[in-house]
């Protein structure tokens, strides 16, 4: 017996994905293996889409019957609607999104109290980042797509609970021993507290900063350290994390010009994660990079910069899991991860087209946004 619904969706035309030409509009939501949503009911299909469609393996969709005839015949569609349609891949809001979201709002309204003069309330942070921490362990892949839980308004506290994950991570990828670990995600988490102390016109400043303003947003990592010692639950390590996570290898950074040698192993972690996450968002000043053209950058910056074998680690680690995601390339065209080369990571094999491109030769392409991971 076929029910009222069933009766319903029987009598949308299923049409092939193959054959489907520009200006058919989807009758129901197309969804991914994954269960995201790739586009929504009513999303008006231009090559563009058809081709995401294709590199997910979706076979056959339902379309509206008013545009039933353009699976046969080229239609046109305005250029605003078509626009609008390649804005429609999201996927469905997952469970660790929402632990990402609950974190940030959460840490905001601690961080208001240490802004009203408040020590740092650790064990509430503690509690803030644990949750989040456990669910990044299950899916580490996701450090490749932090920024699908991006919102420009709360940039800085994204950025806190993602240096805090990453840090977390990387310790655990370069065998810190394991009761430091969450040391480590606090240094992460709390890298950025001296800003509490900051102009917020410096700090929301769209512009490049004066060099009055910059000196004075140097202070940040002193502001950092006094806040951090004054709070308890809190080693030496973290303070010395928000103090130094500006210094570089070859002593070319702040506010000491300490080399390497002189910096603490937390501060060499979280300058590493600190870098990565900035790159991957969009901030006021700069638009995101794809994740790999940044870890590219911190493969070239670990030659004076960061600690070569902390990069070395953390990139070893984020792209270890990639085997299926689907990437955009340089070039446009949609493809799968099939092989990664332990030498190479940033510069994996992808099926794209029926065919199989290695990056690692074609020099000239590159990843430029993670899509769908496995």
């Amino acid at each position: 017996m076929i029910n009222k619904l069933d009766r319903v969706v029987t009598k949308l035309p299923i049409v092939d994905v193959k054959q489907l030409n520009s200006g058919a509009r989807l009758a129901e939501e197309v969804y991914s293996a994954l269960g995201g949503v790739l586009f929504s009911k009513g999303t008006l299909l231009s090559e563009k889409e058809i081709e995401f469609l294709e590199a997910f393996m979706v076979k056959k969709v339902h379309i509206e019957e008013a545009s039933a005839g353009n699976t046969t015949e080229q239609a046109e569609a305005p250029a605003d609607e078509q626009a609008k349609a390649s804005d429609k891949l999201s996927p469905v809001k997952p469970a660790i999104q929402e632990t990402f979201e609950k974190a940030v709002s959460t840490l905001k309204n601690l961080m208001v109290r240490v802004q009203g003069g408040n020590n740092i309330p650790v064990m509430e942070v503690r509690e803030v980042v644990t949750p989040i921490i456990t669910e990044f362990q299950q899916q580490p892949q996701v450090l490749l797509s932090l920024r699908r839980f991006a919102r420009m308004d709360s940039y800085t506290y994204e950025h806190a609970i993602a240096v805090g994950i990453i840090s977390y991570m990387i310790a655990k990828w370069i065998k810190v021993p394991e009761k430091e670990w969450m040391q480590v995600a606090l240094a992460g988490t709390l890298l950025d507290i001296g800003k509490t102390k900051i102009d917020r016109r410096i700090l929301q400043k769209p512009g490049k900063l004066t060099e009055e303003e910059f000196e004075e947003m140097k202070k940040h990592t002193v502001y950092g350290y006094q806040i951090i010692k004054a709070s308890h639950g809190l080693s030496e390590g973290v303070a010395l994390a928000a103090l130094q996570h500006h210094e570089r290898e070859d002593g070319s950074g702040y506010p000491l010009g300490l080399p390497g040698s002189k910096l603490h192993l937390y501060s060499k972690i979280v300058a590493v994660a600190d870098v990565y996450h900035a790159m991957c968002s969009d901030r006021i000043y700069q638009k995101a990079l794809s994740p790999y053209v940044v870890v590219e950058q911190l493969v070239r910056d670990s030659f004076g910069k960061l600690d070569p074998t902390i990069v070395r680690k953390f990139v070893d680690g984020i792209t270890q899991f990639t085997i299926g995601t689907i990437v955009e390339l340089s070039d446009g065209t949609i493809g799968k991860i099939v092989f990664t080369d332990r030498n190479h990571p940033t510069r994996p094999m992808v099926e794209t087209g029926g065919k199989i491109v290695n990056l690692v030769d074609a020099r000239h392409l590159s990843i430029i946004r993670v899509l769908e991971q496995s």
